[in-house]
C-alpha cells in the first residue's frame, strides 16, 4: 500500500510539474487501466470450468487424425517486479523507494519506460537470459533450428520478449526470423505489471528493450501480427489459451502461426514459446490428464527454465491433450 501511495503522490506531482501535458495524459491513462483491471478483472480464476474441446475450421490433410506438435515453454527472466515483490526483508522499503523514484523519471522523461507496467527484465533476469543463450547455444538437437518447421514466439510483454530476444540469439542468428508476438500468452495475473505496453492491435510499442534503444529497430526483430493489444476484464487467461491453441493449431485463418521461414500452419511441427510461470503452470492445470499428478500443475518454472512436450489434437472432436510420457525438463526445472 506504501508503495501504491509513492507513486500516486509521484504521479499527481508530475502531473503538475511536466511540461508535456500529453505525455503525462497517455501515461495517466496506462496507469488507470492498469488499476482498474486489478479491481474489475477475474484474469486468473480460481478453477478452470470450460472443455478442452476446442472446435476449430483448419486446412488439414483430411484423414481426421491426430495432429501433433511439439510445444517447447520457456519462462522469462526475472523481472523488475519480481525483484520488488518475489521477497519480503528488510530492505524491501529502500527497494520499493527506489523503483518509485525511477518510475517518476520515467514518467517525466519516456512514454513507454517504466518499471511496473509492464516489468521489464531486472540486472539477474539479463543474466540469466544469457545464461539460457549458453544452453541453447548447445542445444540443437534438443531444440529445433529449422524454420521450415518451426517458430519462436513470445507473450507481448518485455520480460518475455527480451528472454526471447537474448536467450534464442543462437536460433536468430542462424534463421534470421523475427519473434513472433502474441498476446494470447499475456500472463494469467491481476497486477499492473502483467498489463502491456503495445497496446494497439499489430503493433510494438517503441520502447528501449535490452541493447535496442533505437525503437525502430523493435521491427526487425519481432513480428506483431498476432499481437492484439492489451489484455482486457472479461476476457480471462484460459480463454486466451482457445485463442493460443486456435493459432497453434491454423484455426485462426491467417492469424495463425506458420514456421519461421513462411509457408502454411500445417508444416509446422514446433512452436518455441517463451512466456510466464503462471501462464503455463495453469496451461498444464488444463491439458494434462484430470489424473495427472505431474510437478507442472502445482509448481512455477524457474527463471528461464525450459521444458519440452507433445501438444496433440483430435480432429474430429477438437479435443486438446498434453501427452504426459513427453513431458521433460530441459534446462533448470521447477520451483
Amino acid at each position: 500500500m506504501f508503495f501504491w501511495l509513492v507513486v500516486a503522490l509521484l504521479v499527481a506531482i508530475a502531473i503538475v510539474v511536466t511540461p508535456v501535458r500529453k505525455l503525462a495524459a497517455a501515461k495517466c491513462q496506462l496507469y488507470a487501466h492498469g488499476l482498474v483491471f486489478m479491481v474489475k478483472a477475474k484474469d486468473l480464476p480460481k478453477a478452470y470450468r470450460g472443455t478442452n474441446y476446442i472446435r476449430m475450421n483448419t486446412a488439414g490433410d483430411g484423414t481426421r487424425g491426430k495432429r501433433i506438435i511439439r510445444v517447447v515453454f520457456i519462462r522469462h527472466g526475472q523481472s523488475v517486479w519480481n525483484s520488488l515483490f518475489n521477497s519480503y526483508n528488510l530492505d524491501l522499503p529502500v527497494r520499493m523507494a527506489k523503483a518509485a523514484i525511477h518510475e517518476f523519471i520515467n514518467f517525466l522523461t519516456d512514454p513507454f519506460g517504466s518499471c511496473i507496467i509492464d516489468s521489464p527484465l531486472s540486472s539477474k533476469g539479463k543474466k540469466e537470459a544469457q545464461d539460457l543463450a549458453s544452453f541453447i547455444r548447445t542445444a540443437k538437437t534438443k531444440i529445433s533450428f529449422d524454420p521450415a518447421t518451426s517458430v519462436v514466439v513470445s507473450s507481448n510483454l518485455r520480460r518475455a520478449m527480451e528472454t526471447a530476444l537474448v536467450g534464442m540469439s543462437p536460433r536468430l542468428l542462424v534463421t534470421q526470423e523475427r519473434i513472433v508476438m502474441d498476446s494470447a500468452l499475456q500472463e494469467g495475473s491481476q497486477n499492473i505489471d502483467a498489463q502491456s505496453l503495445s497496446t494497439e492491435p499489430g503493433k510494438i510499442a517503441p520502447c528501449k528493450l535490452g541493447t535496442i534503444t533505437n525503437p525502430l529497430e523493435l521491427a526487425i526483430v519481432f513480428d506483431p501480427y498476432l499481437n492484439a493489444g492489451n489484455r482486457v476484464a472479461g476476457v480471462d487467461v484460459y480463454q486466451r489459451m482457445d485463442e493460443f491453441i486456435m493459432h497453434l493449431f491454423g484455426g485462426s485463418g491467417e492469424a495463425s502461426l506458420v514456421p519461421a521461414a513462411g509457408g502454411r500452419n500445417a508444416a509446422l511441427k514446433e512452436v518455441i514459446v517463451v512466456g510466464h510461470s503462471g501462464y503455463f503452470r495453469n496451461f498444464f492445470r488444463r491439458f494434462l490428464p484430470p489424473h495427472s499428478t505431474h510437478l507442472s500443475k502445482k509448481k512455477k518454472l524457474q527463471n528461464c527454465a525450459v521444458v519440452a512436450f507433445e501438444l496433440a489434437r483430435d480432429e474430429s472432436s477438437g479435443e486438446v491433450v498434453v501427452d504426459e510420457s513427453t513431458l521433460k525438463v530441459m534446462y533448470k526445472g521447477f520451483v
